[in-house]
């Protein structure tokens, strides 16, 4: 699909539906995970690294209502990568960015590449998860829950009657 990408619908009826073009009401709604979705999935139980990003960015994406359980391929994705990254940085770092070939002629370090095209799916990923500043500014805040007559009631203060 070529151009932009679409905005979600829920996005474009808070603006106002600027193009006026129809909305697309059968949109899947996708509920928020619970508390249990912070906890790195099996697939990390190997990776400190991943499993470190995952608590890191799990409860954060989670709280913010900007992950559901949909997102979770993503989000494991991202972790893997950039403990990917992580790894071969740390590579490049002890053996240098040039190394020698057993026939002794100095190549580029292989790990150089494996970290230049883990930290472009990050790059990629972190924009899909609305992780980057630029990302962020286009996320919308959209299901709050607006205050009901109950909790008004309650914040009114209280006038005793002699």
């Amino acid at each position: 699909m070529r151009g932009r990408k679409p905005k979600p619908t829920t996005v474009r009826a808070l603006e106002g539906n600027p193009g006026h073009r129809p909305l697309n009401t059968h949109e899947p709604q996708l509920a928020a995970p619970t508390v249990d979705f912070d906890t790195p999935p099996a697939e990390l139980f190997e990776d400190d690294r991943g499993a470190a990003e995952w608590r890191r960015l799990a409860p954060k994406l989670r709280t913010a209502r900007q992950i559901t359980d949909a997102d979770r391929g993503a989000l494991l994705a991202l972790c893997q990568q950039w403990s990917r990254y992580q790894e071969a940085t740390a590579k490049v770092q002890t053996l240098g960015m040039v190394v020698r070939t057993p026939s002794g002629y100095p190549i580029i370090s292989p790990y150089l590449s494996i970290a230049n095209k883990a930290l472009q799916a990050c790059t990629k990923l972190w924009a899909e998860l609305g992780l980057t500043p630029s990302s962020r500014s286009r996320v919308t805040l959209v299901g709050q829950a607006e205050p009901d007559e109950f909790d008004a009631f309650l914040k009114k203060p209280l006038h005793l009657v002699k």
